[in-house]
């Protein structure tokens, strides 16, 4: 009789199939941290429930409690029963559903023009709702799954990834769209969708994205869908102001380290001033010494 599999060797067999999923990212966003010496922070759990999982770079896992940080590089894993809701650095705002598996694979909100958010989505959903990273910069938010690449409009969304076996529905991404609007690209073509639609990607690569004619079952609300509803006008009223005051925020640490190299700059520059004139003197005495040694030679 064989004995029954310990909680250790089911957590390896999960983190075996999150690791081996997320190969559909590109190679920077699924390397491990390498040289990266400060994570950089992408947001703060607000809510969790249930069978909640994170995985930092080195794939090491913890379970998350109110107010904790989840970094870029990241990854969440939800059980049946799982539930956590993401307060993101651009003013945004992020549900996750049960039964999902998703990396925060590039995050960077400064209240710039380089500010940018990937999402990859290996299995499950979240609804999402787009902080400044989508308002001002339409193109520099995606959320990436194995057939499709899903971008936005200033949005309310939920992406939805059905695997290959899955008794859910037709494998392949869906994303519904409450507010805003999105479009679904892969290599066959681009489909827009507008708000009370919802867009679908088979995983069969031949066939187009398209919008269908209603809203599939497997969208199924929480018990929190009131309270996140709530949250879309919320946010979209303040994002301009929080994305100017981490505008000014980003300047005023800039300018810190700016401050605190200057005395270095001061020392090089003033290690490069002797090393010149020492040069120059050397360079001077030695113009000399062939000067004297010429009038020698024409005193002979």
């Amino acid at each position: 009789m064989q004995n029954a599999p310990t909680a250790r060797a089911v957590g390896a067999f999960h983190l075996g199939l999150l690791l081996a999923g997320f190969a559909f990212l590109s190679p920077a966003f699924a390397q491990t941290a390498g040289g990266q010496a400060t994570p950089v922070l992408a947001g703060k759990v607000e809510l969790v429930e249930g069978d909640v999982r994170f995985f930092d770079r080195g794939m090491t896992m913890r379970r998350p409690v109110t107010e904790d940080s989840i970094f870029e590089g990241e990854s969440i894993a939800t059980g049946s029963n799982g539930e956590v809701h993401l307060r993101m650095e651009d003013g945004g705002f992020i549900a996750v559903r049960p039964g999902t598996r998703m990396r925060i694979a590039k995050f960077r909100a400064q209240g710039d023009e380089s500010d940018a958010m990937t999402i990859g989505l290996l299995e499950g959903s979240f609804r999402s709702i787009t902080g400044w990273i989508a308002r001002f910069g339409r193109n520099n938010y995606q959320v990436r799954t194995p057939t499709v690449t899903i971008g936005v409009r200033g949005t309310d969304h939920e992406p939805f990834h059905i695997p290959s076996g899955s008794p859910l529905g037709e494998p392949g991404t869906y994303d519904k769209v409450n507010q805003g609007g999105t479009y679904l690209q892969t290599a066959q073509g681009r489909v827009d969708v507008a708000p009370g639609r919802a867009g679908f990607a088979g995983l069969r690569r031949a066939e187009r994205p398209r919008v269908l004619e209603s809203i599939p079952a497997h969208f199924r609300p929480t018990r929190h869908e009131e309270r996140i509803t709530r949250r879309y006008q919320e946010i979209q009223q303040r994002l301009p102001e929080l994305r100017e005051n981490r505008r000014k925020l980003a300047q005023e640490r800039a300018a810190k380290v700016e401050q605190k190299r200057e005395p270095l700059k001061v020392r090089r520059f003033d290690k490069k001033e002797k090393h010149l004139k020492h040069a120059e003197q050397h360079e001077k005495k030695q113009h000399a010494k062939k000067q004297q040694e010429k009038k020698l030679h024409e005193k002979k």
